[in-house]
Parts: structure tokens; C-alpha cells; sequence
């Protein structure tokens, strides 16, 4: 069975947004079938269509661990959505928006001198003057004998 120019433009506008399963219900086609569609749409990276970033790409583009993000998000109320993009796998989605608004209130939580000049545009202004700003790192060290015999 074709598929009409009106399911092809349901399938264009909800890729990203909804799980296969909810597309393929809603145009009574098998999952299957709609995967083969959207791959031979070139649509088959159904996570890049959110116009958000995953948790982990926040993460890497941030130079910190995926579960620092996942900390914001539980801990320190960083906005974001959870969505099945394909077919099972929960996927959790920050908008870059959002993440700005939050990121002005918690700029003690980020390192912006790792974060490379418009990497996650649109930047605001306020993000050039705290890429300049030195943030003091704590090296752990194991402690010398000398040190210790000091301390006792």
C-alpha cells in the first residue's frame, strides 16, 4: 500500500516528537513498515528531528560527566523532557533555551571556560565575561607521611 503525500507529512511532522509505535497506530501501518519509510526518507536518526539535545550530548559538550547533568536535572531543577523517539528507548531531551535560563542562575556549577564559543548557540552575552573567569579546581592528592606526622 502507498503511502500518501498526507501520511508522509504526519510522518515528517511527528518523527522526533512521537514513538514509531503512536505514528504507525495513527496511520494503520505495521512498525516495520513505517521504519522502512523513515529510513528511506533519510528521517531513521529519529533523536536529531527533537531540535533539543540528549543529556549525554549536554554532557560532552559541557566536558563533564553524564550523570553531573542528570544531578542538575534531579537536584537543581534544569528543565527537561523525556520522550521515545523510536520504539522503546526513553530518551532524556534539555532545550538549549532552558538550559540557558538555568545556567544564568547556577553559573557556579559550570566550567564555561571549557565550552567553546557558540557550541550551543543562541549564546548570551553574559557567557564571554565567565568564560574568562578562572575557576579554582581542587587536586586531591594522597596525603605524605611528612603531612600526616604534622597533623598528629
Amino acid at each position: 500500500m502507498k503511502y500518501s503525500p498526507k501520511d508522509i507529512q504526519l510522518i515528517k511532522d511527528q518523527v522526533g516528537s512521537q514513538s514509531l509505535t503512536s505514528i504507525a497506530r495513527k496511520l494503520n501501518r505495521s512498525i516495520t513498515a513505517l521504519e522502512v519509510k523513515i529510513t528511506r526518507m533519510g528521517l531513521s536518526h529519529t533523536k536529531s528531528y527533537t531540535g533539543m539535545l540528549t543529556a549525554g550530548e549536554l554532557a560532552k559538550t559541557l566536558k563533564v560527566d553524564r550523570n553531573t547533568v542528570m544531578q542538575w536535572i534531579h537536584n537543581h531543577e534544569l528543565g527537561y523532557h523525556q520522550r521515545i523517539t523510536r520504539n522503546k528507548k526513553r530518551f532524556t531531551f534539555i532545550n538549549i533555551d532552558e538550559f540557558w535560563i538555568w545556567a544564568e542562575k547556577n553559573r557556579h556549577k559550570i566550567n564555561f571556560s571549557k565550552l567553546e564559543p557558540d557550541e550551543l548557540p543562541p549564546e548570551p552575552g553574559w557567557v564571554t565575561k565567565e568564560r574568562t573567569i578562572a575557576r579554582q579546581t581542587t587536586n586531591y592528592k594522597a596525603w605524605t607521611t611528612h603531612e600526616e606526622k604534622q597533623v598528629l
